[in-house]
């Protein structure tokens, strides 16, 4: 057992919960900030409820080595998201500086200086209130998992005979299993690094064979519908103006146009471990 402390923000969050549970696994003290108590909670993990509106308790940072911040508000559940966001890091980053505490924070490829899509802006701007030479900023790209954006795709893939490609499905994705996520992040820490760095598969993937491999993995044959950007882009913004729901928002039409790939190399050797391929990483996710 180590006398290590790490809070973590957004601990109910997909990739949050995974690191509440990765280091409480190998001895850490956890304080999760959450907004509300999970149902099943992780033995000797310390759950606190949290608000990126409101301050947490000082003695919270008390002895804390890092902190995680997962946390985000969506932009299509709150229209006070931006100011939420950019509030609530900046307050954190104060509260780590003063008290002596890395920050850690979770971006996203999409965050880029050609972003368009409101996540991947907002995410940009996160990270530009953050000092690297003192902290930490792990981009990963799409990260595979039993949650999140590749298990919903995993989900239609299996319960879909006829399948959209959206956009002749030429577009790059760069992955990460959850688990190397979380391994990387343990390392950095363990290292004591710090800087920028962008954590995923340097080989890209097109999304056709993302869903190609998906299906063979479940035994199963799906059939490509192609679908013009414009027109899923359309009724997206259709369906949320008229508040019918639909498979995918707008914003994330916009970052599936705009997907870019990004030369991960130097970054993972940096860290000093290989990262599991995609087709591994959606079979563990499988199964």
């Amino acid at each position: 057992m180590n006398n290590k402390k790490i809070i973590i923000t957004g601990a109910n969050g997909f990739i949050g919960e995974h690191l509440v549970k990765h280091f409480s696994a190998i001895g850490y003290h956890i304080i999760a900030l959450v907004r509300s108590l999970p149902q099943y909670k992780v033995t000797s993990v310390d759950y606190v409820l949290y608000d990126m509106n409101d301050s947490v308790k000082e003695e919270v940072f008390n002895n804390a080595d890092a902190l995680i911040h997962c946390a985000y508000v969506r932009y299509d559940k709150n229209k006070n998201a931006d100011l939420i966001n950019l509030k609530g890091t900046h307050y954190l980053i104060n509260e780590c500086e003063k008290h002596g505490v890395k920050f850690v924070f979770l971006s996203s490829f999409s965050a880029h200086k050609n972003a368009v899509s409101h996540y991947g802006k907002m995410k940009l701007q996160c990270e530009q209130l953050i000092d690297i030479s003192k902290n930490l900023i792990i981009k990963p790209g799409l990260v595979i998992g039993k949650k999140g954006l590749a298990a919903d795709i995993m989900a239609k893939v299996k319960s879909s005979t006829f399948f959209p490609l959206v956009g002749a499905g030429v577009q790059p994705l760069q992955t990460v299993c959850i688990h190397d996520v979380c391994v990387v992040i343990e390392t950095l820490l363990v290292k004591n690094k710090t800087g920028m760095y962008l954590v995923a598969e340097s080989k890209p993937v097109s999304m056709k064979q993302f869903y190609k491999t998906i299906a063979k993995a479940l035994n199963k044959k799906i059939i490509f519908i192609p679908i013009p950007f414009s027109l899923v882009y359309f009724a997206s913004k259709l369906a949320e103006l008229f508040k019918i729901k639909f498979p995918v928002s707008s914003d994330s039409v916009l970052g599936l146009k705009q997907l870019t790939t990004f030369d991960t190399s130097n970054d993972i050797a940096s860290i000093g471990i290989s990262l599991k391929t995609y087709d591994k990483s959606i079979l563990l996710a499988l199964n």
